[in-house]
């Protein structure tokens, strides 16, 4: 801890915004903390391999000028330490917080057994002398103490806190880039979009100070313009699954570059999918008789989509079979499949036809009923 967060116990988020009637909306003060926990989630991932364990909890509100407390308490710790004992641990620490961090862990652990020795007996060992040995040589298991956790909190706090105070060129100066930490920039960006969105923030601060120390007018330069996400990569062949259903099609679109196509199934109200039949779409060029739309349309066509996925996601149709009951082509064999993933994994519908009384392939839809 430094002397600028004596007002932080270990581990505290403060948000404390300048607003006259000591109110935000409920919005503002549940998108802070998702915020605040998709930065923490970032830098989990970036830097310390998901390793990480931690709860972000909301503490008891306050007296004065509106103050959110978020706390992070550390529940499986090792990982922080052991990242703040590399080389590239320490240089992140230093540039964001001007510390290095084997001094700035003699001075917290001091400070956090203090604390809890007011409220409990801890343990003989000096930890905090054992934290910094921890940081400047980097073992491969760190001794993990109720106080090393304690550390490992109030690092993750000092770090967060540090990100939204200082600009973004500066950020960047030190290698925080929206491009390496997009997530954690994007959170950053939804904390400010709210104190902009919410015209009775004058200010914000970090602590329970009233030196606000960002300024109204400065919001807008907290937000980071965030470069296009990576595309998805496209999912393995192998990884499909292939099955034939029964559709009620919702929202059709008969340009074929153009959005995806909004159907129903038995299982799911609301599936998208892309159409790569190039049999349909040369019927739907010429206009085919077969082709007879109406508000809520029938299909029995072959899709897949990527497996493991609790709905089916990024759907795309192999082959109609049948539009409005009237036979299009014919099902797909599996040696056709085969060409299109070494492995197949081929769902047959769980329950009957949908549309036994309406579609499908029945003699009577097949003379053209609907």
């Amino acid at each position: 801890m430094t002397d600028g967060d004596l007002s932080r116990n270990p581990g505290e988020i403060v948000y404390h915004f300048d607003v006259e009637r000591s109110e935000i909306p409920l919005s503002q003060f549940i998108d802070t903390a998702r915020a605040t926990q998709e930065i923490i989630d970032d830098f989990n991932r970036s830097l310390f391999d998901g390793k990480l364990k931690y709860e972000l909890r909301v503490k008891t509100p306050e007296e004065g000028s509106l103050i959110e407390v978020l706390a992070v308490v550390v529940t499986v710790g090792g990982s922080v330490l052991t990242f703040f004992g590399t080389d590239i641990g320490k240089a992140f620490f230093k540039g964001l917080t001007t510390e290095q961090p084997a001094a700035w862990a003699e001075k917290a652990g001091a400070a956090i057994r203090q604390k809890l020795s007011k409220s409990k007996a801890v343990e003989p060992l000096d930890t905090s002398k054992a934290l910094v040995e921890v940081v400047e040589s980097v073992p491969v298991s760190p001794p993990v103490t109720d106080v090393s956790k304690e550390i490992e909190g109030e690092a993750i706090a000092l770090v967060l806190i540090s990100f939204l105070r200082i600009d973004t060129d500066r950020l960047k100066e030190i290698g925080i880039t929206p491009d390496k930490f997009r997530a954690a920039f994007q959170g950053r960006n939804r904390i400010f979009k709210g104190c902009i969105d919410n015209p009775e923030v004058k200010g914000i601060s970090f602590d329970r100070s009233a030196d606000f120390s960002i300024k109204r007018n400065e919001f807008p330069r907290r937000i980071t313009q965030l470069p296009d996400p990576l595309p998805e990569a496209p999912p393995k062949p192998s990884d499909l699954n292939f099955e034939t259903v029964d559709i009620v099609v919702n929202s059709p679109n008969w340009k074929r570059d153009g959005r995806n196509w909004q159907a129903a199934s038995g299982k799911y109200q609301d599936v998208s999918f892309s159409i790569d039949d190039e049999s349909f779409w040369h019927r739907v060029e010429q206009r085919d008789a077969d082709l007879k739309p109406t508000i809520r349309d029938n299909m029995r066509v072959q899709w897949a989509y990527p497996a493991g996925t609790a709905k089916p996601s990024h759907v795309k149709v192999f082959r109609v079979l049948s539009y409005n009951g009237r036979q299009l082509s014919t099902p797909m064999t599996d040696q056709e499949i085969q060409a299109l993933q070494s492995t197949v994994h081929f769902v047959e519908p769980e329950t009957p036809d949908l549309f036994d009384d309406r579609g499908g392939s029945n003699d009577k839809n097949d003379k053209g009923g609907v």
